[in-house]
């Protein structure tokens, strides 16, 4: 843990860097990076490490209430980065509004379902069905149930529509094994999507992560398997988790983030 807690930056966040093999067109910004390293650790991180990290999500939202990937204006607000900020605020015991919360997540919603990726009103754009994604809708339910909500049938249904329809990653997330773990906390099954071989993951130590808390202590060799990718400081390696249409983000707090909440989850007491 210290490792990653050593890692924060100044202003309380937890870095998101391009791949250096394969660049991202779209600039990096540690927004999503510290959500997601709060909401997985929120009970593992020292309380000054959580306050810091939670008043630097904070002061990232905006004026109407919502997040967006960057601080500038030049995307919208998204469901990802809202959902992710709010539920890491809950997780953390920050003050945050939890019927508000749940009330502006749903406003994701589309006629029909499911939560569309960016907030605006257009079908085209940032609007269009394409960029609809699985794991941004399991992060939405996520979201809802850790601020005290209920997801309702049609939104728990048009998720599991749309895990069902993808087959590997996403167009924000590179790797099958984030659909199978965002799938898993909200209970949503992923039998179309089949674990790699262990071979196959020796040098993947974040997709090893997600495949272990996916497979939910079913996976007896991922934590060994896991545990051989682990760095002399207690770190793990980055790995391509994000990316656009041009190239990956990586963060190697978030694959630390990832493989500590791995372990925990494999040697924890039935």
């Amino acid at each position: 843990m210290r490792c990653i807690e050593a890692a924060q930056e100044r202003d309380g966040s937890f870095a998101l860097a391009e791949s250096a093999s394969r660049p991202p067109a779209t600039r990096s910004d540690n927004l999503f990076s510290t959500a997601m390293v709060v909401g997985l650790l929120s009970k593992e991180l020292r309380p000054e490490t959580l306050a810091r990290a939670a008043a630097y999500l904070v002061a990232r939202r905006d004026s109407t209430g919502f997040w967006a990937w960057l601080a500038d204006g030049t995307m919208p607000a998204d469901a990802d980065d809202t959902a992710c900020c709010l539920g890491a605020l809950a997780c953390a015991g920050a003050h945050v509004d939890r019927t508000a919360s749940v009330k502006l997540l749903r406003r994701f919603w589309r006629l029909g379902g499911p939560f569309q990726t960016w907030m605006t009103r257009r079908m085209w754009g940032w609007g269009s069905r394409e960029r609809d994604d699985a794991v941004v809708n399991c992060n939405v339910l996520w979201a809802i149930r850790v601020l005290g909500g209920t997801s309702r049938r049609a939104e728990q249904a048009a998720a599991t529509r749309i895990v069902a329809r993808t087959p590997a990653g996403t167009r924000y997330y590179c790797s099958a094994a984030s659909v199978a773990w965002a799938a898993a906390r909200v209970g949503i099954a992923t039998p179309h999507l089949v674990r790699p071989a262990d071979a196959a993951l020796a040098n993947r130590p974040l997709d090893c992560a997600l495949w272990l808390l996916a497979s939910q202590r079913q996976w007896s060799e991922g934590a060994a398997l896991l545990l051989a990718h682990q760095e002399a400081d207690g770190g793990w390696p980055g790995e391509a988790w994000l990316h656009d249409h041009a190239g990956d983000w990586e963060s190697r707090s978030v694959t630390t983030a990832f493989a500590i909440a791995a372990l925990t989850q494999t040697i924890a007491p039935d």
